[in-house]
Order: structure tokens, then sequence, then C-alpha cells
């Protein structure tokens, strides 16, 4: 089986996911911003060169080749992930920014040049196998597009320089805006947002008004010469305009050749106008944006296709002419506008985004409009690495649609921070103005405070991390009454505002006439470097942190004036507090000692809170601080743990096992110390895909002579059961079904997550095939049935993907004799990245399938408590024998083993074929019967140029167990044994 685990451990440092999902592009709703649904994978390292010969390569993503098997001839858009990826470390200890930009690029580009040579020499040169009709090679990740069919794709697979191949990251439109209402800047307050941060305040007193620095737009266009932002365009000069290095439109959707800006919505010129806007008048009153000093340039990245968008972050890391030529990363922006994102948990443009990180590009991410429920962030803003930016009102109340953290993969507090949202007025095509709300527009006044900030500073430039820190420490603090992620709201920084509002004027105040602290932080007694400690320095009641990097060492750039400092790290004593003066233009160095703590072994048994107190093997046992886990350890067959050095004083241990309510307690460690653990028995499913006693066969049941659910886009619906169903220990009577796949309890949910489980929602889930699914406008039906005898059936027959195509046909089939869910999947056409699986009602516990599901295949969810079953798989045959029977057939006989229900027999003229790989003829599927078995291969021998090899594998319920031994014949002379 492949499953994830079980209960959520969100104190473990990032760990990148392989698979980027799929996201729908769209301005979904009026003032919302733009939402993307993509998928992709990153998985990279090196290899050699040349092509192999296996028939099927297995780093073709599932899903993706199983569409080239049912249409081998047509030509279908796939990405080629390499293995090789760029070392951009040290790009940040590059000050002068036309040098660290080269060196960014150059990286990039070099790494891509030479892990893809081989392969694009191929391809330009027709030397692929099969059809390629086109092909486009990035460096800011490491991936080419291409369209070809099923032989090429196999043939490129096979490239050692290739990880995998996956499917195109599809993506669509934004819809069109909904009651949007142009108006003259006189109509508005334009400045509402401006003013709450301090923006105008920062023009008056100093003048910083982003002068010197270039904003980026990554949005749907602009409208260039609008009267707000004319002025402010990088390619406008006063009297003539250059739109080389200042626009792109890689897709040309302005239907000019790329040659000259255009908006396709208007969501682009307002998010423009918010960052980098001015007028047309008094060189500060009226002004729209935070930055009216900066300069702005933009790329047409939203939304055609994914290939724009990448495209579109390309080019904002190495700006090129309008013909794409003469790229110059010189002339990169110093912050990027991402006002566009999609549902959480997804991985894709992670790479894109740290190598604009390593450019020294501040990428600011909008945090998404789903709010107002606990995890709900969205992607690539919750990615680490992306300042993401919720939303605020006129009050500093949070607005109703900021989604709200924590963040997925870290469990960490989020948003970053907050800003002005709700109701924001900014320019719009046609030379007029409009209000626009959500984190959309919150997320320029973000971008604009970092070239204010820049501007301010000039020091700050390219300190992507520092210029980050200034904003979160110097935030209007802000708290809620809302509770996610186990941090109150109370707290700062809580998930809701993240940090707080963002406070420019005390921003500026804090980072201008800047000097620097550096040092290294050590272990006293060894000299050692201490790697992830937490330096703080405190002024004017504000507290800025920094980590130490791997060599111990820590930089601060930040304003004039008297600091204290203080570092800690887990496992050591914070330093005591010491003064230290900031001068500017000057260096401050700082190095600072830690006095390691004692530390002992914690250890404890595990065992089950029952009368008999079985021990628990598998426990999970963590020892965590700050969102991180530090010492862990994997309970044995007698529940016993030892969490070793660990250092003295109050330290929290957590335990989780499958079956079990996670436990937690701290504990004073001040020598060696017992903490034994008793675990409540829980509510939790077992997985089975096939191959194993937890799993079932594939036997579809014809739901669409039942009832016809009427639902649109995004949409569910509440139907009653015929009985109590129990999920998670609870019992419900109806359940909600949904549009996208999935199907709740006790609350209906529109929109899907990309992690199972997580806090946030959808909650008390059943995911089938979760999609971006759309049975809308007679674009496929959901049916539900009642069987009769104690089973209920929801059908989603030929549903079709979100606009419109690729019809999916799959079933949800509640079982109340034992409360079993089994999931059938007829005929699929594009699951590459749907989300399987099962989920609590507070998204505690939960089981995900890692795997891609296809046509025929099932999986069922057994409910259990306490200690899991016992899951027998199917076996192989060993040892298989062979012999000649009569003139010309080969006899296979081998003993039937338990629980085989069925053995397959397979055929190759290989001797090292793999039926896994789709290698090999599947000669027959034997029923099992008790004791020896035999197949006979009529006619097998007979030809002395043709040699074949067999191999058995077991069978049982939809699944197989690994190849029996192998068996051939040579010339009509028999050689059994293993190869």
């Amino acid at each position: 089986m492949i499953e994830s685990t079980v209960s959520v451990s969100r104190r473990f440092p990032f760990e990148r996911s392989n698979m980027m999902k799929r996201f729908r592009f769209g301005l979904r709703f009026l003032f919302m911003m733009a939402v993307v649904m993509i998928v992709f994978t990153m998985a990279l390292g090196f290899g050699m060169r040349g092509f192999g010969e296996k028939a099927y390569a297995d780093n073709i993503e599932e899903g993706l080749y199983q569409r080239f098997q049912a249409s081998p001839d047509e030509e279908i858009t796939f990405v080629v992930v390499m293995k090789a990826k760029a070392d951009l470390s040290g790009a940040e200890r590059i000050r002068d920014w036309a040098a660290r930009g080269r060196f960014v690029a150059e990286r990039l580009r070099e790494t891509a040049r030479l892990s893809q040579a081989d392969l694009l020499d191929k391809l330009q040169r027709g030397a692929i196998p099969g059809r390629v009709t086109y092909f486009r090679p990035f460096w800011i990740t490491n991936v080419i597009y291409v369209k070809g069919d099923k032989q090429a794709a196999e043939a490129i697979a096979r490239h050692p320089d290739v990880d995998r191949i996956v499917p195109e990251f599809k993506v669509y439109p934004p819809e069109p805006p909904q009651e949007i209402s142009a108006m003259d800047a006189n109509q508005l307050d334009l400045s509402w947002g401006i003013e709450k941060i301090g923006a105008d305040q920062v023009w008056n007193l100093y003048g910083f008004t982003g002068q010197g620095t270039v904003v980026g737009v990554v949005d749907t266009g602009v409208e260039w010469d609008h009267d707000a932002l004319k002025g402010q365009y990088r390619g406008w000069n006063g009297s003539t305009v250059d739109h080389n290095y200042n626009w792109y439109d890689p897709s040309d959707l302005c239907g000019n050749g790329g040659t000259a800006p255009c908006d396709t919505h208007g969501h682009g010129t307002h998010t423009t106008g918010t960052a980098a806007g001015g007028d047309s008048g008094d060189p500060f009153y009226g002004d729209i944006g935070v930055a009216p000093g900066a300069k702005w340039i933009h790329a047409l990245g939203c939304c055609p296709d994914s290939e724009t968008l990448l495209a579109a972050m390309e080019w904002m890391l190495e700006p090129t002419d309008l013909n794409g030529n003469n790229p110059d990363p010189s002339k990169r922006p110093h912050v990027v506008n991402n006002s566009w994102g999609g549902p959480g948990g997804r991985t894709y443009y992670y790479d894109a985004i740290q190598s604009w990180r390593a450019a020294g590009i501040v990428p600011v991410f909008s945090a998404g409009n789903e709010g107002s429920e606990c995890g709900t962030l969205g992607s690539p803003g919750d990615n680490v690495g992306a300042f993401n930016v919720g939303a605020t009102d006129s009050s500093d109340g949070i607005a109703s649609f900021s989604s709200r953290g924590p963040n997925p993969f870290t469990g960490r507090p989020g948003p970053e921070v907050s800003a002005p949202g709700v109701n924001i007025g900014s320019a719009y095509p046609g030379n007029s103005y409009t209000i626009m709300s959500g984190t959309s527009m919150a997320g320029p006044h973000v971008a604009g405070s970092v070239a204010v900030l820049i501007s301010a500073e000039p020091d700050l430039t390219g300190q992507v991390a520092m210029i980050e820190e200034i904003l979160r420490a110097t935030a209007v603090k802000l708290t809620s009454t809302q509770t996610c992620g186990g941090v109150d709201g109370s707290e700062i920084p809580n998930n809701t505002f993240g940090w707080g509002r963002i406070d420019l004027l005390a921003a500026v105040e804090m980072a201008m006439n800047a000097g620097t602290i550096s040092g290294t932080v050590t272990d006293a007694s060894t000299g050692d470097p201490i790697p992830n400690a937490k330096v703080s320095i405190t002024r004017n009641g504000y507290t800025f942190t920094q980590r130490t990097d791997a060599t111990g060492a820590y930089t601060f750039i930040i304003g004039s004036g008297t600091y204290d400092i203080q570092a800690e790290a887990f496992g050591y004593n914070a330093s005591n507090p010491m003064s230290i003066s900031v001068t500017q233009d000057m260096t401050t160095t700082q190095d600072i000692q830690l006095t390691a703590l004692p530390t002992d072994p914690a250890s404890g048994v595990v065992e089950e809170n029952s009368a008999s107190s079985p021990a628990i093997e598998g426990a999970s046992v963590e020892l965590v601080e700050d969102f991180t886990t530090w010492i862990t350890d994997t309970t044995n067959a007698t529940g016993d743990y030892v969490l070793n050095d660990v250092p003295h004083g109050n330290r929290t241990i957590e335990v989780s096992a499958r079956g079990y309510a996670k436990a937690t307690t701290t504990v004073n460690v001040s020598g060696p110390t017992t903490q034994n653990f008793s675990l409540d028995p829980a509510p939790d499913y077992l997985l089975g895909d096939g191959g194993d006693t937890c799993s079932a066969e594939y036997s579809w049941i014809d739901a669409t002579d039942g009832t016809a659910l009427t639902l649109a886009d995004d949409d569910n619906t509440q139907v009653s059961l015929p009985f109590s169903f129990t999920f998670y220990g609870n019992n419900y009577s109806s359940v909600y079904v949904g549009s996208n796949g999935f199907i709740s309890f006790g609350q209906g949910y529109d929109r899907l997550h990309g992690i199972v489980p997580f806090e946030g929602p959808p909650n008390n889930t059943i995911y089938a095939l979760g999609l971006d699914l759309n049975p809308e406008n007679n674009q496929g039906t959901i049916y539900t049935k009642d069987l009769g005898d104690g089973r209920f059936v929801i059908e989603y027959h030929q549903v079709q993907h979100w606009p419109n195509g690729n019809p999916e046909t799959f079933e949800i089939i509640l079982n109340n004799n034992d409360d079993t869910i089994l999931i059938q999947y007829q005929s699929l056409t594009m699951p590459d990245d749907a989300t399987v699986g099962v989920e609590n009602s507070d998204g505690s516990s939960g089981v995900r399938y890692t795997g891609t599901v296809t046509d025929t295949m099932t999986i069922l969810f057994s409910p259990f408590s306490g200690q899991p079953p016992i899951c027998d798989p199917a076996a192989a045959p060993n040892p298989v024998a062979i012999e000649k029977s009569g003139a010309s057939d080969v006899l296979l006989r081998w003993q039937h083993v338990d629980p085989n229900s069925a053995y397959e027999v397979w055929r190759a003229t290989s001797p090292y074929f793999d039926p896994a790989a789709g290698e090999g003829l599947l000669l027959s599927t034997e029923p099992a019967t008790a004791g020896e078995m035999t197949y006979l291969d009529a006619g097998a021998l007979g030809d002395h140029t043709q040699n074949y090899f067999y191999v058995l594998r077991g069978y049982l319920n939809n699944g197989t167990s690994d190849p029996s031994n192998r068996v051939g014949e040579f010339d009509f002379q028999l050689v059994p044994g293993t190869p």
C-alpha cells in the first residue's frame, strides 16, 4: 500500500514535495486575486549520457503514461524534469547588484545547458524516436516542455540526464471581472491604504518614495500609458517609450507580437498602480501607489498556461529585449509582486522562488482569499521562501476573505504580515480608476513598501531576509480571538494577521542610516560554530531576529543606534543581553559564545491505555521545540524508546501512533529521565490499494439509474443516507457531495487542499479524486444510489475538469455493514495530481494515497482503533519449475501459496523483463487451487530462433506480488533457475 502518515506533525523542517499540483487560474469572484492551478514535479540530481533500451521507462508519471497507452499516436504536452540542480550558495554574499544577478543567472543557465545539451541536440536533430512537434527549455527551473507521442516520451524518459517526465501543469485563464465600474479619480478614496501604513508620512518627512528601485509585477498585463502609471514606467523617459527589458508578453496575449503592453483583464493595472503608481499632478498628494518614485516593469504571466507563467518568472530574473535576446540580469527588479495563487499545500514554483531570492529579489505573494477558517493559506504564498500577505480593512480588522494559517509545510503561523486589502482604489484600463478587494490588493502594498525601504536604506538592496524581518518586526501588532494551529490569536505572530499590519514609517525609521552588526555564535567549550542559533537585537521596543548559517555566522543591516543583543540555541543556555552600538556605514562585530546544557537520555515505554496494556510498536516519539523536531525515536516491539542527549530543562515530548490519539507532555530533564506513555485507542483507517487481504477486488457498480444530483462548479449538496454511517467514530445520517471529487460529513465544502491531513478545510472528508472538476452545464453527472444491502454509492460519471474536457468516472461506496469506504475508478483521463484519502473532523488524523490512481483500480479504507490489523500480501510462488511437455509445449509447475486468489503467468523473449514496468506478455491469470498448480504454454517450443522466459506473480484483490524465480528455454533445451 502507498500512503502517507496518518497524523500531522507540523514541526518538522520544510520538506519539498515532488509533485506540484494542478490549479485553476482565475479571478473567481469580484475583487478576488487570480487563482492558479498547476501540476509540476521537481526532483533533481546528476546522471550520465545516452539512451537505454528498456521498452518503457518507469520515470514517466503513471497517469501520463496511461494516457499515452490509451492513445499512443496522440501528441501530448509534457514536462521533462532534468536531474541537475544549480548550486546557488554564496550568491547572497555578493553585494554588487549586477554581479549577483549574473552569478545566479549564469549558474542556472550553465546547469541547464550542460544537463540539457545532449537531449536538446537530439530534439533539434529529430533524433528522438517517435514524433516531437514542439519543445522549449527553461533554466530558472531545469525543465524542458515537449509535445510528442508515446514513443518519444519513452525515449526521452530513458535518457540518463532525465529525472522524470510529468504532465504539463494545466492552468486556466482568469474569469472576467464582475460588476467592476470604472470611475474618475475624484470619485474614489485612493489613499486610505497608503495613509494607513504611513507611506505618505515617509514621503513627506524623509522624501523616500522608492526612487532608485524597480518593482516587478507578474499579472494580467498593464495599461502602461495610464496617467497614474506612465511616469513610473521604466520604459518611458518623458518623451519616448522603449518596451525593451520593461515588458514581456511570452504568449502574445496582446496580439501585437509582444511589442507593446496591454491588460487582458484589469487586475494587473490595478495591482501595478497600488505598488508603484503616481498621478499626473502633485508629486506627493494624490499618488495612488506606495512607491510613486519607483520604476515598474511588467510580465503578462497570468494566465493562459503554466508555460507562460514560468516564462514570466524567468524573464523577471533576467529581462530581455522584445525579441527575447540580450538578457541583462542587472535590469531585474528589486521586488516582484505576485497577486495570484491557488489552494494551499502545493510546491509548484518552489525552485523559481528560491532562484529569485538567491538573486536578491524579494518575492511578495498574496496569501489567498479562502478565509476565514484556519489553514486556508494559498500556494505558492505558503511555500517556504515566499513572503505572503493577508488583507486588512481601514479599521485594522482582518478581511473576512483573507486566508489564515498555519503554514501547511512548517506549522508556523502565517501569513507573514498583513496590509490594506479591502476597498482599495487604484488604476484601471481606460485611464480610469476602480475599487477592488482581496489579498491581491494587499500584496502590492508590501511590494511598494519594499521599494521605499530600499530607497531609504540602499544597503538593504538584495538583502531579502533582512528586508522581510524589518517588515515583520515593525508591523503593528494585531490580535484576534481565533486560535489556529495551536497558536492563540492573542499571540504574536498569529495565524490571522501574522506579525501584524505593516507600518512603513516605523520600518523606514528603524532601517535608515544603517550600519552592520555581524559575528559568529560558537560553543564556549569547543569553539565549534552553532548553526541555526537565533540572534536577536532590540531597540525602541522592536526586536529583530536572524538565524546563524552553517558556519555560525549572522548579519544584521539595521539603522544606527544602541541595541540589546542576545543569542539562544537548542541545547544551550541563552546568552546574557549585551548593549551594542550601530554606526552608519560601519560594521560592528559581536561574537557570542553559548554554554552547552548538560544532557541525559529520556526513555520509556509506549503502551495502549487498556486493561491488557499491550506495547505499541512503531510509535513516533519526538522532542519538539519552536515548531521543530530536534530528537526522535521509534518504539521497538516491546514499546521502548530512547531519546539520547536531551538537554536539561523543561522539554516537550510528543508521541503518535497508528490507531491511537496523540499524546503530548512536558518533562523536566535534570538527569536520566523516564517518561512512559499510555495512548488511548482512536479511530483510524487502513488503506488497501491492492495485493493484500486489506484490499478489495474491482467490481464496478453502475449507479446511473439512481438519483442524479444537480451541482454547479465549486458546489456541494447535502444528501440523506439510508443508514447511519460511522466515520472516524462519529455517526452521520447525511453526507455532503462536492463537485470537486470529494464528499464530507457534517459540513459541505467547495474547494480542496493539497495536504492531507491538515487543519485547514475541507475536513471530515473522503477524497476520491480531489481535482478541480466541473459538472456544470451537462459536463458530467453525479449520481447516488441505495443498493438496499447496506451499501450506498456516489458515482461521478463522466465529470469533466474545469472549465471543460477530460471526463472522469469513479465512485465512492459507503458500506454500513462494516463501515468501510471503497473507491473504484472506472475510466480516468487526467488523474495525475488528484488528492485521494480520508481525514477526520479537525485535520489531526488522516490517510492519503500518495500514488497515482488508474483505471479499474480500487482503494479500500477499513476502520480500526488501537493495534492495526495485519494485512497478508500476495505471495510469489517459489520455486517455479519448467519442463518440456510433448513435442512443442512448455509446462510450468508450482505450489499454491496463501493468501493468493490467482496467479499471473508472464512471458517474454528476454530473461530480464519486468512485468511491473509493462514489459512482457500476460499469458493467463490462473485461479488458485490448493496444492500443485500447472500451466501449459502450447506451441512455445518449435522455433530455433525464438526463446521464451517466464515469471509468475501471485494475485490478490486487484494487486500482485513480486515476480517469482525466472525460468526459460534455449533451442528446445529447458534451463530452469534464476539468471
